[in-house]
């Protein structure tokens, strides 16, 4: 027992003389020099990748935004959806048909599904037809002038 008090009063009292020498960790290597590159490939490929992105850029800010409102439109159809598929155990598990088609059963002993939310059941509604439509255009008017007659003389022959 005696041998071990003498060294740990020894460690006790020096670690706090260890700790006050400062560490610093070794230095990282060298960064490559800024703007220094001798590699002519590098500097084009920067260049074309930067003007690629600059030109693309007005391009992808438009689609996000037109991406993000048809998310937003379709939310409310996406949250219907949701409510109907209420729970994974009361259906069985899917299965692919020879055509392709892949069907998801509800089980016999399930409890009713909930009913439809509007926003779904508005876009499973057929549309209108065609003349039926508040946002048809009217059709068009006949053109004023009668095409010509088709005169042989002056056509090309390909």
């Amino acid at each position: 027992m005696r041998n071990l008090v003498l060294p740990a009063l020894l460690c006790t009292f020096l670690a706090p003389a260890v700790l006050a020498q400062g560490y610093e960790p070794p230095l990282a290597d060298e960064p490559p020099p800024a703007g220094g590159s001798d590699d002519g490939l590098e500097q084009g490929l920067d260049s074309f990748m930067r003007n690629l992105l600059d030109r693309a850029a007005p391009h992808l800010d438009r689609l996000g935004r037109d991406m993000g409102d048809t998310l937003g439109a379709l939310a409310p159809v996406l949250q219907d959806i949701g409510k109907l598929m209420d729970d994974a155990r009361h259906y069985h598990a899917p299965e692919r048909l020879e055509n392709g088609d892949i069907l998801i059963r509800r089980r016999a002993d399930a409890p009713p599904p909930p009913p439809l939310g509007d926003a779904l059941r508005d876009m499973l509604r057929p549309a209108p037809p065609e003349d039926q439509r508040p946002d048809a255009t009217p059709p068009a008017d006949p053109p004023p002038h009668p095409l010509p007659k088709r005169d042989p003389e002056n056509e090309i022959e390909l």
